[in-house]
C-alpha cells in the first residue's frame, strides 16, 4: 500500500489562503463520499484545523489516486483557480505521510508546539471518515498508531511543559491591551473547546462581565453557566458588540459574522473606545478590514504565533527526542504494512504445497489400504510430507518477510504467482 498526503499548514499557507482550504463538517462528509465514489478501492481521511486542511489516502502501490490526482481533486473541491495558491500546498507520500501525521498528532507540527487540542481534532477526523466508510484497514492502523505516537511523545519528553496554547496565547492578547478586566465586558462568539478555554483563562484576571453568543441556544447557556456569564442572543450581536471591551470569536461559519459596518456602528456608540476583537477560527469570523477601524484591535490566528516564538525555547529543545521517537515507529508502522501485503503471497504458497501434499497422499492412501498397516503408515507418510513443505518453504517466507515493501520482494511475489500457478484470491500486492 502507498500513504499519500496533501494540503496546508499554517507554516506553508497564511489564514486568508487557509480559509478558502478549510474544511466543515458538512463538507468533509460530502468530500469523503466524493473521494470514495472517484476511487473505491482507496481510503480515505480529512483533518481540517484552524491551522491545517489535509486529506490522506491508503492506495494499492500501482493504483489510484496518484498524488498529483489527490492535490487535483483538493483544488477543484475548493474551486481554486489552475495555478491558484500552488505553493502553499504541499504532497507528501509513505515515510514522509506517515511521519507527518505523526508530529502533527503529537503537536510538533501545531502553531503551539505541544498544544493537546490537535489529539482530540484527530480523532475526530477518523472517527467522521469512520462513519463513511471512507477508512479501511490500513487508516485504521495508520491513524490509531498516530494516537498512540501522541502519548508516547508526551510521555517520554517535556514537549507539553508549560502553559502555552492557542487559548494562552490569545489571553496575552488581552492582558497586553488591559491590565485589569475589572468593569470591562467580554463578548464571546461560538461555544466550542476553544471558547471555553479561552474564557476559562480570562476568568482569573477577574471582574469582567461575560455575554456568551451562539447559533445554538443551549450551548451558549451552558458555556455561560460554566463561566460565570449569561447567554445573549445571536439576532442581537450587533447590541452585544456595542457593549463589549473584548471579543473572543471562534465559530464554524464558513463566512465573516463581523462585518466591518458591524464593528463601525458598534464603535459609534461606544465613543471609539478601544476594541480587541482576537479571532482564532478558519475561516475567519471577522471581515480583515475590521481592523482598520478607529481603535479596533483585530488579532486572527495567524497574528497569535508573534507571542508564541517568545515563549517556546524550552519545547523547540524537545524537538529531537520527540522526531527520534517518531521516526521508529514509522519505521514501525511501514514494516507492518509491508509484511502485510506479503502475507497473502506466502499463505497462498504453502495451500499450494499443501494441495499438491494432499494429492499425493490420497494415491499413497490407495496404495498403502493394500496391506494391514496402511493406516499407521499414512499418519507417518502426512507428518513427514508436511514437514518436507515446512522445511522446504521457510527460507522462502523468510526471506520474502524481511524483503517485504521492496521492489524485489513485490517481483519475487508476482514470480511465484505465475511459476507456482497460486489461487488468485490472495494475489501478490501491487
Amino acid at each position: 500500500m502507498r500513504i499519500l498526503c496533501t494540503g496546508a499548514n499554517h507554516r506553508s499557507a497564511e489564514v486568508a489562503i487557509r480559509e478558502k482550504l478549510a474544511f466543515d463538517a458538512d463538507q468533509r462528509a460530502r468530500a469523503l463520499r466524493e473521494l470514495r465514489g472517484h476511487w473505491p478501492e482507496a481510503e480515505f481521511t480529512i483533518l481540517s484545523t484552524c491551522n491545517r486542511s489535509e486529506v490522506y489516502a491508503a492506495r494499492p502501490v500501482h493504483g489510484h489516486p496518484r498524488l498529483e490526482q489527490l492535490h487535483e481533486w483538493l483544488r477543484e473541491f475548493h474551486a481554486l483557480a489552475p495555478g491558484e495558491h500552488e505553493d502553499a500546498l504541499y504532497c507528501l507520500a509513505d515515510a514522509d505521510a506517515v511521519g507527518h501525521l505523526f508530529a502533527v498528532a503529537s503537536g510538533l507540527d501545531s502553531l503551539v508546539p505541544g498544544e493537546y487540542q490537535i489529539v482530540s481534532q484527530v480523532k475526530d477526523a477518523y472517527a467522521q471518515a469512520t462513519a463513511a466508510q471512507a477508512a479501511g484497514p490500513v487508516m485504521n492502523e495508520l491513524f490509531q498508531t498516530a494516537l498512540h505516537v501522541a502519548k508516547h511523545v508526551r510521555t517520554e519528553t517535556n514537549i507539553a511543559t508549560g502553559k502555552i496554547s492557542v487559548a494562552s496565547v490569545a489571553v496575552e492578547f488581552v492582558r497586553q491591551l488591559y491590565e485589569t478586566l475589572a468593569d470591562k465586558c467580554i463578548l464571546n462568539v461560538g461555544a466550542g473547546k476553544m471558547n471555553e478555554l479561552m474564557l476559562r483563562q480570562l476568568l482569573d484576571l477577574g471582574g469582567a462581565r461575560i455575554v456568551v453568543v451562539n447559533r445554538s441556544p443551549e450551548k451558549a447557556e451552558a458555556l455561560a453557566e460554566a463561566c460565570g456569564g449569561r447567554a445573549g442572543r445571536l439576532e442581537r450581536l450587533p447590541e452585544h458588540l456595542a457593549e463589549a471591551d473584548v471579543v473572543l470569536t471562534s465559530t464554524g461559519s464558513p463566512r465573516p459574522i463581523l462585518s466591518p459596518d458591524m464593528v463601525r456602528a458598534a464603535q459609534q456608540k461606544r465613543g471609539y473606545r478601544p476594541l480587541l476583537i482576537v479571532d482564532i477560527a478558519v475561516p475567519r469570523d471577522v471581515a480583515p478590514e475590521a481592523g482598520e477601524i478607529d481603535n479596533v484591535f483585530l488579532y486572527n490566528i495567524d497574528d497569535l504565533e508573534q507571542v508564541v516564538q517568545s515563549n517556546l525555547a524550552h519545547r523547540h529543545q524537545q524537538r529531537g527526542p520527540a522526531d527520534t521517537i517518531i521516526a521508529e515507529h514509522v519505521g514501525e508502522l511501514l514494516g507492518s504494512l509491508n509484511v502485510r501485503n506479503i502475507q497473502p503471497t506466502i499463505r497462498a504458497l504453502y495451500r499450494r504445497m499443501e494441495a499438491i501434499a494432499d494429492q499425493e497422499l490420497l494415491e499413497a492412501a490407495h496404495k498403502f489400504s493394500q496391506h494391514g498397516d496402511g493406516e499407521e503408515d499414512m499418519e507417518i507418510l502426512q507428518r513427514t510430507i508436511r514437514r518436507v513443505i515446512r522445511r522446504m518453504l521457510h527460507p522462502c517466507a523468510k526471506r520474502l518477510r524481511e524483503s517485504a515493501g521492496s521492489d524485489a520482494a513485490r517481483a519475487h511475489a508476482a514470480m511465484l504467482h505465475e511459476l507456482f500457478e497460486l489461487d488468485q484470491d490472495d494475489p501478490p500486492s501491487k
